[in-house]
C-alpha cells in the first residue's frame, strides 16, 4: 500500500509527488490494477489514474457494506482487462482505511 503522498508546502510544485508516483508504478509487477483514495484528485489525474464511477462496497464478515462517501481512482496498466467504470467495485475489509 502507497498512503498518505504528501509534500512540505514549501515543497510543491517542483514535482516531487509525481516522481515518486511514477517511480510507484513500476513496483506493481504483475498487479492489473492499482486503486486508490485521493485527498488531490489533479495529481493523479495528470499521471493516468481515472475515477471509479460505480457504487463502492467493502465486504466483510460474509457481507457487503455500501462506502457511498469514498471516492476511488484506479490505474489501468498494459494486462488491465477491459473495465466497465460503472459497475460495482468492492474491497475486502483491513484495519485502517478500507479504500
Amino acid at each position: 500500500y502507497v498512503e498518505m503522498v504528501a509534500t512540505a508546502p514549501s515543497a510543491q510544485r517542483r514535482g516531487y509527488a509525481s516522481a515518486l508516483l511514477e517511480h510507484f508504478v513500476p513496483l506493481l509487477g504483475e498487479y492489473e490494477l492499482a486503486a486508490l483514495c485521493p485527498a488531490t484528485e489533479n495529481l493523479y489525474a495528470r499521471l493516468g489514474w481515472r475515477f471509479w464511477r460505480g457504487p463502492l462496497s467493502v465486504r466483510q464478515d460474509g457481507g457487503v457494506v455500501a462506502t457511498p462517501d469514498e471516492r476511488v481512482m484506479i490505474l489501468p496498466r498494459s494486462q488491465t482487462p477491459s473495465l466497465d467504470l460503472d459497475l460495482p467495485l468492492s474491497v475486502e475489509w483491513r484495519r485502517g482505511d478500507v479504500w
